[in-house]
This record gives C-alpha cells, structure tokens and sequence, in this order.
C-alpha cells in the first residue's frame, strides 16, 4: 500500500500542477484579451474623435447653401463651398490666390496676370489655365463659380448662367476701405471667411506702419501731388488713389480743385495747379514706354517751373500698386509715401 502510495504522489502533483498552469494560461488569455479590447475601444474613440472633428468642420460649411447678392443686383445661391472657380479678373486673381487652395482654382483671368508690371501674382499665375474672357472656354471648364467684374457684358453673363454656372460680379472699390469689404465678401463666398479676415488684418497692419512713420507729418508740410497718364488724364475725388494719396500723407491736387473721377486734364491745368510730386504709370500700354513718358515731361519747356519738374518729383511708382483692385492697394501708400517722405522711412 506505501509503495501505490509513492507510485501516486507524483501522477497526483503533475496533475495539480497542470490543472493551475491551464488556470494561470486562462487568466493571462483573459487579461490578454482585456488588452486588446482596450485598444479596440482607443482606435473605436479614435473614430468618434474623427467623428467629432469632421462635424466641426460640417459646421464650419454650415453657411451654405449661402445666398448673396452681386452688385448688379442679381441674387443667387450657391449651395456647397465652391471647389471649381473661375476669376475674370486680375483682381479676384490676387484676391483668391491669398484666400482658397490654388487646386480649386480652374483659371485666372488672362495674359494680364502674368505681367510683371501690373500683376503681384505674375511668378504664380504663370502655373493657372487662363480664361481670357473666352466664354466658351469657361464653360467648358465646368466651373461651380466665376467670379467677374460689374461692367463685364449682359450677354457674357447670360450665356454662362444658362450653362447653369454660377457668376457672381463685383463692384469696384473707389477706396481702400471698400476694398476690404470686397476681400472679405469674396472670402465669405468661397468659405474662406478666416484667411478674408486674415488678409485685412495685413492690410491695417501694413496702413499702420505707415501712419506710425507719417505721425509727425505736420498739416502745413503734406505735399501735394498729381497723378498722371500718357492719356491726359488724372485721378480726382472718388477713386482709390485719392485715398492712397491721403493715407500717404499727401494732398491729391486733382481733389483739391473739385475734379472728381478720372478726367481729362491740360498742361495749362497741371502747371497752374503746381505740384510738388507727380506720379506717372509704370507700365504702358501704347508704343510709349514709361521712361520715353517721364523723360517727356521732364524735358517739356512749359513744365520747367513746375516743382514737381524743378525739383525732380516725377516718379514711376509700380502700376502693381498704385492701381490695384486688391489687397495690394496698400503698398501703393507706402511706395508713394516713401517718394514723398524718404527721410521718415529711413
């Protein structure tokens, strides 16, 4: 009986020992399992979370379907966030290239962007389809959007709203403030309200930069200065180089003797109103070049005692600047600012 009893104990213990290691190889499949539910339920939280952000960004688009108003009067709805947009125009060009992603951007308006010395988008606009008012073109881009400016053709309108395309016309600006109000329009249009807001704010920063070098400008030491054309005319009240000429801490002569808008003006007109600055086109659209047009003016007898002629204040400020429908607009006050007044910007 001892000897069964030795013979036993073991076959006993090893089956002791294997009934806890089934036990302890449970448990650990068990924990085991426990852990890889917790990672089921990260990557399940990681869902909601993208759930979560893909509402935020529903709300974000939650302005549309927007419906607006262009300045011809004409409203219309646009019903998702515009992915396909045309711009007719060299200053939605600049306005839409700092505001959406270039890919949602089918076609610039033409040739004109890629001009050095009229476009600040010149080096990237060189990359973009061009639409060259071609109506026919733009249509067959299937564009959701195209942007145009308030004196395009009824009939150019017309044939692109019957392609079922949206076009959305905007007024130009006359100052810089509106000028804002056009950026942030645009932007609130294409859903970009953020980067419209951001865009200003460069815009203000830039206006008080100036203002802070101009800030001991007295009254009685603002010069005066013309702005003019190989046309003959000027800019008079209600344009925005009238409020450049302002914010530049100059005095816009044209304004000064009740000219208003861009009218004609003789040598007999400019030599009586005397400026101390003229400021002439950068860029040119006839067989003239600017450098022949100021040397002209510089060279002209009736212009002699001129002080803008006699002191040497003809200056070709960028056309880029001076005559933009766009953000832009601001570094024509600081290039005419800095003609006038070099020693307060040193």
């Amino acid at each position: 009986m001892k000897g069964l009893k030795k013979l036993l104990l073991p076959l006993i213990i090893g089956m002791f020992l294997m009934v806890g290691c089934g036990q302890v190889a449970e448990n650990n499949g068990n924990n085991q399992g426990k852990e890889n539910n917790k990672n089921i339920t990260s990557k399940d939280n990681s869902k909601n979370n993208k759930k979560e952000e893909n509402k935020e960004v529903e709300k974000e688009e939650s302005i549309y379907p927007l419906t607006v108003k262009d300045s011809l009067g004409t409203e219309m709805t646009i019903e998702s966030k515009p992915e396909k947009i045309i711009s007719l125009t060299l200053g939605t060009d600049e306005m839409l290239l700092s505001l959406v992603d270039h890919e949602k951007i089918l076609a610039l308006s033409g040739k004109i962007a890629e001009n050095k010395g009229a476009s600040n988008v010149s080096d990237i606009a060189v990359n973009f389809d061009k639409a060259e008012s071609n109506i026919e073109k733009v249509i067959s881009l299937q564009p959701e959007l195209v942007f145009a400016s308030s004196w395009i053709k009824k009939e150019k309108i017309d044939q692109m709203r019957e392609a079922g395309i949206i076009v959305y016309c905007y007024g130009t600006a006359n100052n810089i403030e509106q000028q804002k109000e056009i950026i942030l329009e645009v932007a609130n249009i294409v859903g970009e309200k953020e980067n419209g807001e951001k865009l200003v704010k460069e815009m203000d920063d830039k206006l008080n930069f100036i203002k802070e070098k101009l800030a001991g400008l007295k009254e009685e030491d603002k010069l005066r200065v013309l702005s003019y054309t190989s046309y003959g005319s000027t800019n008079a009240k209600g344009t925005t180089f009238d409020d450049v000429a302002k914010k530049a801490g100059c005095i816009n002569v044209a304004s000064e003797a009740d000219l208003e808008g861009w009218p004609q003006i003789s040598k007999e007109k400019i030599i009586e109103l005397n400026p101390d600055i003229i400021t002439l086109p950068s860029v040119s659209y006839d067989d003239k070049t600017p450098e022949d047009f100021k040397k002209s003016i510089m060279e002209d007898e009736s212009f002699k005692d001129v002080k803008a002629v006699k002191e040497g204040r003809v200056y070709l400020l960028p056309d880029k600047h001076m005559s933009a429908v766009s953000q832009y607009i601001v570094f024509g006050v600081e290039d005419l600012a800095k003609a006038a007044y070099p020693d307060l910007f040193k």
